[in-house]
């Protein structure tokens, strides 16, 4: 229970402590925030649902659609890939019209706009690149566009975002229009495809009917006069004469119609009804050539010349349809020829074929009528399926559908202005806990003994908490002082009782096994100035004096003497003026000052020196009031300077027998006190014992301060 109740306590001293740095690093890091927050152009964001259907379909037969489970999962992600893909983007991009938009089109990043600036590419040349600005533009739509699957279902989600609502819902509903398009376009591409290919295979086919045709023909003209002499029939001959007539006058009447079309192409009138030999043709022509004729006779430019002139332009009208007539009719016989051709063509054959032939020619025209049955077979199947995949060309459905399209967002996706600024508070708020722990464990000052002596080596004797009375702490330099006598039951006063036990401890260790004559010299200092070092001086030398010894106390801060406004002393002398001076060992008496406490003696300074005071330390005169003082007294304390602003402590650490350190507790640096814990070792040797006191500690409830507090001092008398 008090451990715990020591680590809450500890936990809220050191929030208290260091509250100013928490706070400053909360400001900072919300205030960071808040300005990027205040900074970004809020964007919306949009999302379309596209559901992939992995049945294969075929509208023709809807019965026939089955799936690829085994393969749905890769399915679905293959369609995200597509719609990721840069082909797809772009057709979306070229349908919005983005390259010409504010937010996603064409600009000159920062390195363009600085070599323009520069001169050493112009506007024009940057923005003459397309591919480069394509690329920019697709790598910004890129940015705005998130496409994932939704968990293992079939469902895709198409997200744009975008810095205005309603452009948002467009684009991911384009590019999801887009993505459907491409897929039923691929799916008609593959089909035309295959409708080429059949195509060229019919082709192929009708080539083949054509020869085995050709051939079946062939044959039978060779065997016909065979078949004529042979057969009885002499309806043969009169077909063969028929088909040949019909071959000369289909003849004629094609040569008749091309070269009438040439003429009618120049309009030679004379020569086409000298070709066609029609007698309508021949009565327009008459009219014509009469028009002509008083055309010639009347006036240039008279009305009857105009009304010849239109006369005779309805009279070219009426000859050119009049010949289309005439070439209509002729196209009529070529056909009709051409149709009775085919028609005796094929009695020819059947007559043939149905005649009494030798083996060897029956066995050769059964072999031509197979082959050409196989070929008229297989045209017909690749016609069949050419219909078809003709028909699934112009039927094809998407396997994706949009099954929820983007709706423009009431409210900003980014930024997300709560969850910043609360994480900002929370980064803010562990980020000053931890500057609090650094600083005051590592950076900072020192918290507890445990610290102390596992940074530095060093032993902790005691911590003197902070004096406070009614809640408000004491500061005064002669309460402090005068704590010891005044309050002899108080948890600061057992600390220098403390202090004194853990000082008497290590001397009694360093000298138990050497002989020593004279006083013990406790030297008395800290690394910078105002860690309550002359106060625990006085109290220190007071706690001994108690305790039955004989002490003399020095104030050796030459510089700024300490002691003597500590107890509101007004010495006549100090120890800087016997240094200054010659005296025999009988003089030194008039610098020794009367401590209300019996057994106590000490020698205190008078004035502030301004001059170096180290070699004040190093004479004669300070070497005898040490030896004096090694004879007459047990305890010699001797308050000294800081250690790092002068060197006078290190001087006078060469005489002490024992160093008590006092550090003022969360606040001296660590790099302070290691320094001053190196300098004094590299003067004194590093067999000098050195006590570390914590003072003004912030003790918890687990303290032995508050415990004695609560046993003692604030016991109720019996």
């Amino acid at each position: 229970m008090d451990s715990s109740e020591f680590d809450v306590r500890n936990a809220i001293g050191l929030i208290r402590r260091q509250i100013w740095l928490i706070l400053s690093t909360v400001l900072i890091i919300v205030g960071l925030a808040a300005v990027y927050v205040f900074l970004q152009t809020p964007t919306y964001t949009a999302s379309t649902l596209i559901l992939v259907d992995p049945r294969q379909k075929n509208a023709l037969d809807p019965e026939s659609q089955m799936s690829l489970l085994p393969t749905d999962n890769a399915r679905v992600e293959s369609e995200v890939e597509i719609l990721k893909s840069p082909s797809t983007q772009i057709e979306a991009i070229s349908r919005l019209g983005l390259v010409k938009d504010p937010e996603f089109g064409v600009k000159l990043s920062t390195v363009d706009r600085l070599l323009v600036f520069f001169k050493i590419k112009s506007t024009e040349n940057l923005l003459a690149d397309t591919d480069a600005q394509l690329r920019a533009v697709l790598t910004r739509f890129s940015n705005n566009i998130t496409i994932a699957r939704r968990g293992l279902t079939y469902v895709i989600s198409v997200s744009a975002t975008s810095s205005d609502p309603a452009k948002a819902a467009l684009i991911a509903n384009t590019l999801s229009s887009t993505y459907i398009d491409a897929q039923v376009d691929a799916k008609i591409s593959n089909a035309l495809s295959v409708r080429d290919a059949l195509n060229r295979r019919l082709a192929q086919a009708s080539a083949t009917i054509n020869e085995n045709e050709n051939r079946i023909d062939a044959f039978v003209n060779e065997n016909i006069e065979k078949v004529s002499n042979e057969s009885t029939r002499a309806d043969i001959s009169a077909m063969r004469s028929s088909l040949e007539s019909l071959k000369a006058e289909s003849i004629s009447a094609q040569s008749l119609q091309a070269s009438v079309s040439t003429l009618a192409a120049n309009k030679d009138w004379d020569g086409i009804a000298a070709q066609l030999r029609s007698d309508t043709v021949s009565q327009i022509k008459a009219e014509r050539d009469k028009v002509l004729a008083d055309i010639g006779n009347a006036a240039a430019g008279s009305a009857r010349e105009s009304n010849l002139r239109a006369s005779l332009a309805q009279l070219d009208k009426r000859l050119s349809d009049q010949v289309n007539v005439e070439l209509g009719t002729l196209s009529d016989r070529v056909k009709t020829a051409q149709q009775e051709q085919d028609r005796l063509r094929t009695s020819i054959r059947d007559t043939v074929l149905s005649s009494n032939l030798t083996n060897d020619v029956m066995v050769k025209i059964y072999e031509l009528q197979q082959e050409s049955s196989v070929a008229k077979t297989l045209y017909q199947d690749l016609l069949q399926r050419l219909r078809g995949v003709e028909t699934q060309a112009d039927l094809q459905l998407a396997d994706s559908r949009i099954v929820s399209s983007a709706l423009p967002p009431d409210a900003p996706s980014a930024p997300k202005t709560k969850l910043i600024l609360m994480l900002a508070l929370v980064a803010g708020l562990g980020l000053g806990l931890g500057l609090a722990f650094l600083n005051e464990n590592f950076i900072g000052g020192f918290t507890s003994d445990q610290q102390f002596e596992a940074v530095l080596g060093v032993p902790v004797i005691s911590s003197i908490p902070l004096l406070s009375r009614a809640g408000r702490s004491i500061t005064e330099r002669s309460q402090v002082a005068s704590e010891l006598l005044d309050h002899p039951l108080t948890a600061y006063s057992e600390s220098i009782r403390r202090i004194r036990l853990g000082l008497e401890n290590m001397l009694r260790r360093k000298l138990q096994d050497k002989s020593r004559e004279g006083g013990l010299i406790i030297m008395v200092g800290s690394a910078i100035p105002g860690e309550g070092k002359t106060t625990t001086a006085i109290a220190i030398a007071r706690a001994f004096a108690l305790s039955g010894k004989r002490v003399l106390l020095v104030d050796c801060d030459l510089r700024r003497p300490s002691i003597a406004p500590a107890l509101g002393l007004t010495p006549e002398n100090g120890l800087s003026d016997y240094l200054t001076l010659s005296l025999d060992s009988q003089s030194i008496r008039q610098f020794v000052t009367k401590d209300k406490v019996p057994g106590l003696d000490m020698i205190v300074g008078k004035n502030t020196h301004r001059t170096s005071t180290d070699s004040l330390i190093e004479t004669a005169q300070f070497n005898l009031l040490m030896e004096l003082a090694k004879e007459r007294f047990e305890i010699i304390v001797l308050d000294t300077p800081p250690i790092l602003p002068v060197v006078d402590a290190q001087y006078l650490a060469t005489r002490a027998d024992i160093v008590t350190l006092v550090v003022h507790w969360a606040s001296t640096s660590q790099r302070d006190v290691r320094s001053a814990i190196n300098d004094l070792r590299t003067t004194a040797g590093e067999d000098l014992p050195i006590a570390a006191v914590l003072s003004k500690a912030e003790l918890g409830v687990g303290s032995y301060r508050n415990k004695y507090n609560s046993y003692y001092y604030y016991a109720p008398e019996s």
